[in-house]
């Protein structure tokens, strides 16, 4: 067998093997950005004006990552309702995601009018950008109150809208206006892909792991596809068994690697369901899929799938275990508001550290191989919660590690249609393995661990939570503007961990 060089967690333990004998992924989506500049000639600053525009034109077109943002500017400012119009419906023949207006000065109100009527026909994410102007003689632009003329009358047509106030040349320009970019491109990015359950349905008696099909298509524009593991399993037949043994090898002889008790058997049979898994989704073009990891599994193919689903997210594709259709519809969103940088993994609410303001997530052991806390590694193991039934009986492959420290978000959208979100950030800090599995504990940032817990029991929401990497708040919160899904807020400052139902 050919020696492979360990992988670097960043990128998942084995995922280089799995990218060898998988379909490549299908290019990532570009969403088109419209930006249009508006003003007025006759009371206004021309010359400024255009300067102004084409300023902003350059600079916002250097804080949209290329690779996933197309934008689509007006040659110049416009100032009269028949030019808007006209520029309205070249972009529309294009097809554009989002729209950017620049307030070069005060406008006309027929102007406004007729952006907002095209608006209300045309519900794609919009934001109003203004910025301060220079003091000290004439008022010659007057662009702030022409910001509020023109949210006026959006919000008079029942037109929803961002809104920015930072001058272009700005450093903070980038960190002001991705919010609402990331915002956009997740939602013009899901709009009409297939999310896939693996299994066909959720596992029994899990009923907050339900969703409403029509309204998650209706909201999110996500598509559920249904698949059995039988057509799963046929579809692994096609992998070798050396190529299999290769990627078990990787696995068990990586440097991280701490201890396995799986039989070679049954690690090889969980690397197939993981490679099958995987090539069917980059076929179909999945953009995330619910794993049923139980009982059938169990039952029939003698294996616990939580660690073949870890390796599938390894290669950038969501999984959520135990087919929690919330919980991927979470790690859906995560990743694409985040330009698939959230590395979303879905866990039980299992410990709550009063005195020390923490929160211990948990769950089986299926979290990515990426977020392998490296001063500790990991183990590949049986399954834990089997084992409170019968060491002997139970089964693997699991991946149990304690997650690497570092800001993270944690949100979850709730049964039973994703109209409502829970969310809040928060930080793992370094911690022992409360429970075997893959743990983290967090403090949360604003609230209090008992704050959290009490608005959660109180609440009565889902059962299950998906952390992601990094603080993006402001990101999920834009994104629910724009698709009307309502915050469950937490209050402050409650006294004991006893409450009532809401």
């Amino acid at each position: 067998m050919e020696t492979v060089a360990s992988n670097p967690v960043e990128q998942g333990v084995v995922s280089h093997l799995f990218e060898k004998l998988i379909q490549p992924a299908k290019p990532q989506y570009v969403a088109k950005v419209g930006l249009v500049g508006i003003g007025l000639e006759e009371h206004f600053d021309w010359a400024s004006i255009k300067k102004n525009y084409k300023v902003a034109q350059t600079n916002l077109q250097k804080a949209l990552p290329e690779d996933f943002f197309q934008l689509s500017s007006s040659k110049g400012p416009l100032q009269t309702k028949e030019e808007m119009l006209d520029w309205l419906q070249s972009v529309e023949k294009e097809g554009i995601d989002a729209l950017v207006i620049y307030q070069g000065s005060y406008i006309a109100g027929d102007l406004a009018a007729t952006l907002a009527r095209w608006l209300k026909q045309h519900a794609i994410p919009v934001l109003s950008w203004s910025h301060d102007e220079a003091t000290g003689g004439r008022l010659v632009n007057n662009r702030l109150c022409g910001q509020n003329f023109l949210l006026n009358i959006l919000s008079s047509s029942n037109v929803k809208y961002s809104w920015l106030f930072e001058h272009p040349e700005s450093d903070r320009l980038s960190e002001r206006v991705m919010p609402f970019a990331k915002a956009a491109y997740a939602k013009a990015s899901m709009n009409q892909r297939m999310i896939g359950m693996i299994g066909g349905f959720r596992v029994p008696g899990f009923y907050d792991c339900e969703l409403n099909e029509i309204a998650l298509l209706e909201r999110y524009g996500l598509i559920v596809d249904r698949v059995d593991f039988e057509t799963i399993w046929k579809h692994g037949q096609k992998f070798k068994e050396e190529d299999i043994d290769e990627i078990r090898e990787a696995l068990l002889l990586h440097p991280l690697c701490k201890f396995n008790n799986v039989t070679p058997e049954q690690i090889n049979k969980s690397i197939r369901l993981s490679l099958a898994v995987a090539d069917f989704s980059r076929q179909q073009n999945y953009i995330g899929i619910g794993l049923k990891n139980w009982p059938e599994l169990f039952d029939h193919y003698g294996i616990a799938g939580d660690g073949a689903g870890a390796l599938i997210q390894d290669i950038g594709i969501p999984v959520a275990d135990e087919s929690d259709m919330g919980a991927l519809l979470t790690m859906v969103v995560m990743n694409q508001v985040t330009l698939m940088e959230s590395i979303p993994t879905l866990v039980d609410l299992s410990l709550i550290d009063n005195g020390n303001d923490r929160i211990g997530f948990w769950h089986c052991g299926g979290a990515p191989t990426k977020l392998i806390n490296e001063e500790t590694g990991f183990e590949v193991r049986n399954h834990s919660i089997l084992e409170n039934y019968s060491i002997e009986s139970s089964m693997g492959m699991l991946l149990e590690f304690l997650q690497k420290t570092g800001p993270v978000t944690i949100a979850k959208y709730q049964y039973p249609d994703g109209a409502r979100v829970f969310n809040f950030e928060g930080e793992i800090l370094s911690s022992e393995m409360a429970f075997r599995g893959s743990y983290a504990e967090v403090k949360p940032e604003v609230y209090e661990a008992k704050d959290v817990l009490s608005a959660v029991l109180n609440n009565g929401c889902d059962h299950h939570w998906i952390i992601g990497r990094g603080h993006f708040l402001k990101e999920l919160e834009t994104l629910d503007h724009w698709l009307d899904v309502s915050q469950i807020d937490i209050p402050k400052n409650l006294d004991h961990l006893y409450g009532h139902s809401l």
